[in-house]
């Protein structure tokens, strides 16, 4: 009988046909044969049918797979284990004769000869149950080995296992007096093929046919099927997928009298003692556990058993089960959690860094105020810039929470690295403490680029840290600037042919370096080795995704017990112009005669930004809400000539909202938004008109506030 698999991308259904071509009674059907009920997902559907249907098969041939195992057994009376001659020339066909032979989990003493001479002298010694030839040996006809072995080992079984054979050949071999005839592409019929030649005259005939049934689901399915004994667990069978799961042989599972499951980690020992001691009540079991390969990768297993009721009734004598690898499942609802942790915190991030943010805008925009105001005792003076200092570093970590939903947008500055990178440097030294040195190498070439300084810096502080961790008492880092011309390979496969030159940043330390297993995985979110508390895994994710945002790539190349370094390249800019991450301190011109409607919720930014401006001339209406920016519109319309309003306002209105709704009234209304996150780019997309507004980021100081309007209303 040949199996029919409907070839629909999914087992759905399994038929049996007879030798005339009529589906048997009792076909095992995906859509009658009973099955647990597990919760189903896209990922496991296929999995699970034919987990069902051969499952049932399995119960149903058990018998007949064990007798077939009996029976070669039987043959061998007190003899163990069955010795085997097999004439073959090829050494990789013998190996795949012998795995075949065994795969009942029969005991086998293979003895190979390749020519006729050896052959001929291993018959003359004896000692054989069974011989395997192949039919075309070089200088050997298979009729001649044939009659060698009826002469001289005369009711020794002969099976022809080889694929040079033709079927008037294989006729003519058995007409003569062979046992059976194997094709090489179709070894899976050889243990069917010895249990019948080695069977014992009035012994017991098992349902050979069943038995080919089974194993012809059994090894054409990925899973893995065993039969076990009950009680002792010890493994019967094993289908071949054994090997691509475990790493291992079948046979050697069942020579070594091993008990099943086998390779389960420690920590999963337990359940799996657990669920498999629902087979002593008679009951099925499901459990998902891990197991070591013997490269020591690790797969996660997903298997259901089930007991196997005695004939009569009874304790179950054997039990049987499916085992799947859903690692890829696993690896999958793995990937799934993070992104949904990252997404939890970045929605927590970006309602923080709003708040956030306000609080940053009064604490430093006072404090520069204050410093403006010169005449200050030195030591309140110190006191007042260590509190913006602190305020700058919140502001940095701020930037870095946005980065969960990428909300943050670039602000781009023309910098020259040298000048930036040795202004780092100075926090870099005391964030790593004494104990670190921190050497700076710039370029005689003085690289430009155009780059958000707030990133780059929270870039070099996650290397530093990563530095910082990797160096255990006492280390160097360095920090070096230098060209890369055109970008090497990498840009002229990766980048537009525009960009000709990369700046490069080396940062270097002499850390214990990083292994080989885990180097490919150091740039995945929530990735780390530290220990419980001192790392989250994301510094080198964000890290990366802030190079990819400024048109470069990260390279690494480390050795453990000497360091590594970490390249980063990022493209030159043409222009000439370069700034500065210092606070601006360029004048600005005082205006003082326009009217600004101050839209803000948070009193104190509102009562700061009212403060700068009223210091500097301008006349102000203010507003806490859109409703009642609306209502101040109402009568004072004329007067307005610019809006300033923050993006995110209670009520039904935005700030955007509200400025599209002003401007409709009014074209000639000046805008300016103030935000946490958004840039120029991501305000314009979600305005109706797709119009570009100015954007002033939070926190802002007294300084930029100020030259924000003034060149707004110059425009």
């Amino acid at each position: 009988m040949v199996p029919n698999v409907a070839s629909t991308g999914r087992v759905n259904e399994l038929t049996f046909f007879d030798a005339e071509g009529a589906p048997k009674k009792g076909a095992v059907s995906a859509r009658d044969s009973p099955s647990p009920q597990l919760p189903e997902s896209p990922i496991m559907t296929k999995t699970n049918t034919a987990q069902s249907l051969v499952a049932s098969s399995i119960s149903e041939h058990t018998d007949t797979l064990i007798q077939q195992t009996e029976a070669c057994q039987s043959s061998q009376m007190n003899r163990d284990p069955l010795r085997v001659l097999n004439l073959e020339a090829d050494p990789g066909d013998h190996e795949l004769i012998r795995r075949h032979a065994v795969s009942t989990g029969l005991s086998v003493n293979f003895i190979r000869v390749a020519n006729r001479a050896e052959y001929e002298a291993a018959l003359k010694r004896g000692d054989i149950d069974l011989i395997l030839a192949d039919h075309c040996i070089p200088g050997y006809d298979g009729i001649a080995a044939l009659e060698s072995a009826q002469s001289l080992r005369p009711g020794v079984p002969y099976i022809i296992v080889s694929d040079s054979a033709g079927d008037d050949q294989a006729a003519e071999c058995i007409r003569r007096g062979a046992s059976d005839f194997v094709h090489k592409d179709r070894l899976e019929r050889l243990p069917a093929a010895i249990a019948r030649a080695t069977q014992k005259p009035g012994g017991r005939q098992p349902s050979l046919e069943a038995g080919e049934e089974f194993r012809e689901i059994a090894e054409n399915i990925r899973d893995v099927f065993w039969v076990c004994e009950a009680g002792t667990g010890r493994a019967l069978y094993v289908s071949p997928a054994y090997e691509a799961i475990w790493g291992k042989q079948p046979d050697a599972l069942i020579s070594e009298q091993s008990v099943w499951p086998e390779a389960v980690v420690e920590e999963d020992r337990e359940a799996v003692l657990k669920a498999r001691g629902k087979l002593d009540a008679g009951a099925p079991y499901q459990v998902e556990y891990r197991i070591q390969r013997p490269d020591k990768s690790v797969r996660w297993i997903e298997e259901r058993g089930f007991p196997v009721p005695a004939k009569g009734g009874g304790r179950s004598a054997r039990t049987v089960g499916v085992a799947a690898d859903i690692t890829e499942r696993k690896l999958m609802e793995a990937d799934r959690l993070q992104r949904q942790k990252a997404e939890l915190v970045g929605k927590l991030a970006a309602g923080i860094a709003h708040d956030f943010n306000n609080l940053l805008t009064i604490i430093s925009g006072n404090v520069l105020m204050l410093l403006d105001k010169g005449s200050l005792p030195p030591e309140v003076s110190e006191a007042l810039k260590a509190v913006f200092t602190a305020s700058r570093q919140a502001t940095d970590l701020v930037r870095q929470l946005l980065l969960f939903r990428r909300r943050r947008s670039l602000t781009l500055e023309v910098i020259d690295l040298n000048t930036e990178i040795d202004l780092i440097a100075g926090e870099l030294r005391l964030l790593l403490g004494e104990t670190i040195v921190v050497e700076i190498q710039p370029s005689p070439d003085s690289p430009r680029v155009s780059a958000d300084v707030g990133m780059l810096e929270q870039l070099l502080t996650n290397l530093a840290i990563n530095a910082r961790d990797a160096m255990a008492r006492s280390g160097r880092l360095t920090i070096a600037v230098g060209l890369r011309p055109c970008g090497g390979e990498r840009a002229r496969e990766q980048r537009s042919a525009r960009v000709e030159d990369y700046a490069c940043l080396t940062v270097r330390d002499t850390g214990c370096g990083i292994p080989a297993p885990i180097l490919p995985r150091i740039f995945e979110p929530f990735f780390t080795t530290k220990e419980e508390g001192r790392g989250t895994g994301l510094g080198l994710a964000i890290g990366q995704d802030i190079v990819k945002r400024h048109d470069g790539w990260i390279e690494v190349e480390t050795e453990v017990g000497v360091g590594t370094e970490f390249r980063i390249y990022l493209p030159l800019t043409r222009s000439e112009t370069t700034t500065s991450s210092l606070p601006d301190q360029r004048p600005v011109p005082r205006t003082g005669k326009a009217t600004v409607l101050l839209v803000e919720d948070e009193s104190g930014v509102r009562e700061f930004a009212a403060t700068v401006l009223q210091q500097d001339g301008y006349r102000l209406l203010q507003a806490k809400s859109a409703d009642s920016a609306l209502e101040v519109w109402r009568r004072h319309s004329a007067r307005v000539d610019l809006l300033l309003a923050d993006v995110v306002l209670p009520g039904d209105f935005s700030g955007l909202q509200l400025s599209t709704k002003l401007q409709a009234e009014k074209p000639a209304l000046k805008v300016i938004l103030t935000t946490t996150g958004y840039g120029n780019a991501a305000i314009a997309q979600q305005s109706a008109d797709g119009a570009s507004h100015f954007v002033l980021l939070k926190p802002y100081t007294p300084r930029s506030l100020l030259r924000a309007v003034h060149d707004v209303l110059a425009r």
